[in-house]
């Protein structure tokens, strides 16, 4: 079976980090985004992989083809201009047309995809796809999918219980006659919508309320991080290459750490001389003697002077960001409160 994972965003609500950083490739507990879903599907026995592409796109090829060489196979739609779920689908038809069905999935979700669950569902129904719900988190804001007796009734209205769309799907390779014949389109509400008024096709479901997340903003990716860091510490999840655990933190084992870490994870190659709290540090990175960092983000390649006090920051080199970009400047560093 194949696998399609959208990458092809901004992730705006991440900046600065994302001027120079595709999202996609923003490590999460020292694994890149796009690394928890294709590690999702490679337990699920899925090796052929497609990935739209447009911001930043190099980055992303260029890990997926490393990191994975021995594992799976790639194929990349490069997107001139983002083309929406159904538009970048039907751009990849000649790859996927050949299919029974194949899997959908944001790549900006954490998640473990009920891939066998989502195969029965779709199948046993002869469905037009098969899409992973759950119970939303309390106080979330979210369209409701409408699920009852195993089949979504609809979107923001139905029968049944309103549930939450976690991001992936299994999908019937049907979905090619039902995309529309233009460049960008929506799969939900363009062929799911219109196909669940009519009664034309069935939408099975799969209630899953495993481990899940969002990385849309800084206090998302934050509130991520502390959830899977726990579950390693705690052994219910396995940290990722290279990384160990040391004492309540993740880091890896190329970074050096004579300061202070409580709480945190250290990405490849850093040095921590200073203290660390509840804070994350990605690849190549700094911190002087005398510096604390408390609910922080530090980007790549980030030095952090002697005596800085910084609590609820994302950190990334100045020259990473545009000149007229959000944030406060100061030793060669962007700062933006989380």
């Amino acid at each position: 079976m194949k696998a399609m994972i959208l990458a092809a965003g901004y992730g705006t609500r991440l900046r600065p980090v994302t001027y120079a950083l595709p999202k996609p490739m923003v490590p999460l507990c020292n694994r890149p985004l796009i690394g928890w879903a294709v590690e999702s599907f490679l337990a699920s026995g899925v090796r052929d992989f497609i990935v739209n592409v447009h911001h930043l796109p190099e980055a992303i090829e260029a890990h997926l083809r490393e990191r994975y060489a021995q594992e799976a196979t790639f194929e990349f739609s490069y997107e001139t201009e983002i083309l929406g779920t159904g538009g970048g689908v039907r751009r990849v038809r000649p790859l996927l047309a050949n299919e029974s069905d194949f899997f959908l999935m944001n790549g900006d979700t954490i998640q473990f995809v009920p891939a066998e669950a989502l195969k029965a569902a779709r199948r046993n129904r002869n469905a037009i796809a098969a899409l992973t719900l759950r119970h939303p988190p309390a106080g979330d804001r979210f369209t409701a999918v409408y699920f009852r007796n195993g089949k979504v009734t609809g979107f923001g209205q139905g029968s049944g219980e309103p549930l939450m769309f976690a991001g992936s799907h299994l999908i019937s390779s049907r979905i090619f006659e039902h995309l529309p014949d233009k460049e960008f389109s929506g799969i939900v509400d363009e062929v799911y919508m219109p196909l669940i008024a009519t009664s034309r096709e069935t939408v099975a479901g799969v209630v899953d309320d495993g481990v899940w997340f969002d990385i849309g903003t800084p206090q998302r990716y934050m509130g991520a991080s502390r959830a899977l860091l726990a579950l390693s510490v705690n052994g219910m999840l396995a940290p990722a290459r290279g990384t160990e655990t040391l004492g309540d933190s993740l880091v890896h084992e190329s970074a050096s750490i004579p300061g202070t870490i409580v709480q945190s994870v250290v990405g490849e190659r850093s040095v921590i001389e200073g203290t660390l709290r509840d804070s994350v540090v990605w690849d190549d990175c700094h911190v002087a003697p005398g510096a604390v960092l408390e609910s922080c983000i530090v980007a790549h390649g980030v030095r952090i002077p002697s005596g800085a006090k910084l609590t609820n920051q994302i950190l990334c080199r100045d020259e990473a960001v545009p000149p007229d970009a959000e944030g406060t400047r100061e030793h060669g560093l962007v700062m933006k409160a989380i």
